[in-house]
């Protein structure tokens, strides 16, 4: 049989593990939850600051000089649209509906905005995916490219490549690729958003900026863990080049990079905007564009809402696949609070 003081060393391991993961966990949740009220009130505050009435400036993007004025009508169109009553009235209804899924209702279609806003997140989703991947191993092949090329010449010309992603505008890249690869040879859709072939070319265009933010965060830690001491270790024993480049100096230069994953997902969720109206996509950023032009404002409050849910959830999913991957985090989280536990029953 087991004494007490064996069942608490026992017991003591994991409760303070789950102690140790909570404390790391809960401030990072806090966070996520902040990021979503702040975006909420920050586009909250601007939408309202503009002049006009928001529903006489829907009517008459949508009917011009045929408007209505009628105030009885009005009214029953605010209420219709959950813009009637004080600001405080409709921030906290519109704050409290978020934890319904009820994001309001769209003043140029009349349907609900959380079902608008699901009809064209997958084809944004497709999109999103692939160019987070294909530009990740974009990334990652220029830098170990610019990592092993020899002399020092051919390296710095090789690290200037990729930044041209940023520089050259996405619709420029866009048309090109439509002009070259549609037009000219006939291999891919210039427009659509139906099967992968559609994919491709919006996916690329979007890629080359994602790749080249990946690619400046990425070849700084590949650079940086190249001239570290367990790399002359490992060269010193004889490890073929390969080895040393993917077993060691990639797999510690990993973590910076995992760490820029919530911020990338959330300039693809924004930068799907320009791509999905040169390619003519359905997509949450086709969604905005058309909801700006059409005065939509609860569209507009919902897109925001989305993006900013989904990039806090990313970033939490990253920050606690981080501290299970980086050795040191995994090291604390996992023997803090046994050896504390066990120091307690001891004594």
């Amino acid at each position: 049989m087991t004494s007490p003081a064996q069942r608490v060393d026992a017991m003591g391991p994991r409760r303070g593990s789950v102690g140790t993961v909570a404390r790391f966990l809960l401030p990072k949740i806090g966070q996520a939850l902040f990021v979503v009220w702040a975006s909420y009130t920050v586009a909250f505050l601007l939408i309202h600051a503009l002049p006009g009435d928001p529903i006489l400036a829907a009517l008459a993007v949508r009917g011009g000089d045929a408007t209505t004025t009628d105030p009885a009508v009005l009214d029953e169109l605010r209420a219709r649209y959950g813009l009637d009553g004080p600001l405080w009235q409709q921030y906290l209804g519109g704050f409290f509906g978020i934890f319904r899924g009820d994001l309001g209702v769209s003043i140029a279609t009349g349907l609900p905005v959380s079902e608008t806003i699901l009809r064209v997140a997958g084809p944004t989703t497709a999109l999103a995916g692939f160019a987070l991947i294909v530009g990740f191993l974009i990334a990652l092949a220029f830098t170990v490219w610019a990592y092993l090329a020899r002399p020092a010449w051919v390296r710095n010309v090789i690290v200037q490549i990729p930044p041209l992603g940023i520089a050259v505008p996405a619709f420029l890249t866009g048309l090109v690729l439509i002009t070259v690869f549609s037009f000219g040879l006939g291999w891919f859709p210039a427009s659509g958003a139906s099967g992968f072939a559609s994919v491709v070319l919006p996916g690329i265009t979007l890629a080359l900026p994602t790749a080249a933010i990946f690619f400046q965060v990425f070849s700084a830690a590949v650079f940086d863990a190249g001239a570290s001491p367990f790399v002359f270790t490992a060269n010193a024993k004889g490890l073929s080049q390969s080895a040393v480049v993917f077993r060691h100096v990639l797999r510690n230069a990993m973590l910076p990079a995992i760490t820029i994953i919530g911020l990338q997902v959330g300039y693809l969720a924004g930068g799907t905007a320009v791509v999905e109206t040169v390619f003519s996509r359905d997509g949450i950023g086709r969604l905005t564009v058309d909801s700006v032009l059409a005065r939509d404002i609860n569209v507009l409050m919902g897109v925001v809402i989305v993006v900013a849910t989904v990039y806090a959830v990313v970033t939490l999913v990253v920050d606690a696949l981080y501290g299970v991957i980086d050795p040191r985090t995994r090291t604390a989280l996992a023997g803090a609070k046994p050896i504390s536990a066990a120091k307690e029953v001891r004594t």
